[in-house]
């Protein structure tokens, strides 16, 4: 009997060696992003930062974030230095081979501000803006149809630090930025009173997570731990943790859909 439970112990922990194989320290680089992904004094934040620990954490992986500018992450990918980019969006991941989850994490919204005394009150196009000087913070990603228009006269600057201070003394007609951003990062809203944001948005563009092509088990488990989580009301949790609202309810303050997710990509079984 004690030899037959040696062997059956033996048999066991043989069969219990991939299971543990198989859970992987998942490396995530970002761009600093508030309030998506940011660095709280060494420590990575942010919703999307939630989002990714969560539903890594349980499909039994762990999770660590690197923050470089996003130049950098594609290159440390590249070499092995990180597995994934935290937030991508789905072209440039085509263009790298890398694989996506099936939901994006979050929308990038942007927007266009101008000074309160501007006389366009809408956005309709980019024919809206014709002859402006629009500021562009070198690195940053801005609509095709801005960067397309020649009527339009970029200011480029290194940084985004100073742009409100440039609309304010007219040195540039408009800025674009990232609504939540604008909405919820936590600035100094008496500073915006000056300004207006021209609505509908500019643009709406979805970032994923992202991992290299060997890591595509790990997105799969993701995409299984998300998917509940969009419909056990974790997703909406950790949304209105950060934003105040659910991602049904941000969707629809920025006018994306009026429509909540009950089964996103057929995922669920039912």
């Amino acid at each position: 009997m004690g030899a037959a439970l040696r062997v059956l112990s033996a048999i066991l922990f043989f069969c219990s060696v991939p299971l543990v194989a198989q859970a992987k320290d998942v490396r995530l680089c970002y761009d600093e992003w508030t309030p998506y992904a940011y660095d709280d004094q060494g420590v990575a934040r942010g919703l999307a930062v939630d989002m990714a620990t969560r539903f890594l954490e349980d499909a039994g992986h762990s999770v660590t974030f690197v923050q470089m500018p996003l130049a950098r992450c594609h290159f440390s990918i590249r070499y092995g230095a990180v597995d994934g980019l935290l937030l991508d969006d789905l072209s440039m991941a085509d263009q790298t081979g890398l694989v996506t989850s099936a939901e994006s994490l979050v929308s990038r919204v942007t927007v266009a501000i101008v000074r309160s005394s501007f006389t366009v009150t809408t956005y309709d196009g980019p024919e809206s803006l014709d002859n402006t000087n629009w500021l562009k913070v070198i690195g940053q990603p801005y609509p095709e149809e801005i960067l397309a228009n020649d009527t339009m006269h970029p200011v480029e600057v290194a940084e985004y630090a100073k742009g409100y201070e440039m609309l304010k003394r007219h040195y540039v007609d408009v800025l674009f930025t990232d609504l939540a951003c604008l909405r919820f990062s936590g600035g100094d809203q008496k500073s915006l009173m000056e300004f207006k944001v021209l609505r509908p948005a500019v643009e709406t563009a979805k970032r994923y997570m992202s991992l290299r092509p060997e890591l595509a088990s790990v997105i799969n488990d993701f995409d299984r731990e998300m998917a509940h989580g969009l419909v056990n009301g974790v997703v909406d949790d950790i949304y209105r943790r950060h934003l105040g609202f659910s991602r049904v309810g941000f969707a629809r303050y920025v006018g994306l859909s009026d429509v909540p997710i009950a089964n996103p990509g057929g995922l669920i079984a039912q």
